[in-house]
């Protein structure tokens, strides 16, 4: 739910959420807070019977005399990919390779300086983490096999069992 009053706790919350329907199962409800621990409008419950969810969405959730749609929580995912050697995992000041790795040709150049980018043939593509000729760099997320091994490994860890 998002836009929900700072001034309900997540305790009110509960108990106002679980007097209005004839839940199955326990709801949790945890209101989102920044990095410096300040409460946020949007607040997560979590059901643990998808037809209770399913309820929650069709009719929304009333407290404090304000209706809130609920919608399913969609984290952002991102893959780490460093700035250096575009490997995965790690970022710039914690990568094992020395040099800079073009993202285009895999050789030990700024990406600046590389021939094959300027040409822009993109058949001579060799992505330093597929390690062969795919036509692809490893800049290019939507083609390069590994960038999505790793987005579908961390969207996998995401699900939270929907």
């Amino acid at each position: 739910m998002k836009d929900v009053d700072l001034e309900l706790t997540d305790e009110d919350m509960k108990s106002a959420i679980e007097e209005q329907y004839d839940w199955s199962d326990e709801i949790t409800v945890r209101r989102f807070v920044d990095k410096l621990k300040n409460k946020r409008p949007t607040v997560m419950i979590t059901f643990q019977c998808e037809e209770d969810r399913d309820i929650a969405m069709e009719k929304g959730i009333f407290l404090e005399n304000s209706h809130y749609e609920v919608a399913i929580f969609k984290p952002k995912i991102s893959v780490t990919q460093c700035f250096n050697c575009h490997g995965f995992d790690h970022t710039k000041i914690w990568c094992p390779k020395k040099g800079k790795v073009c993202p285009v040709c895999s050789q030990t150049h700024e990406l600046s300086e590389c021939l094959i980018a300027t040409a822009g043939d993109t058949s001579q593509y060799k992505c330093p983490n597929c390690k062969e000729n795919r036509c692809h760099s490893a800049l290019d997320h939507d083609n390069c096999p590994k960038y999505q091994e790793k987005f579908a490994y961390i969207q996998q860890l995401t699900q939270y069992g929907l």
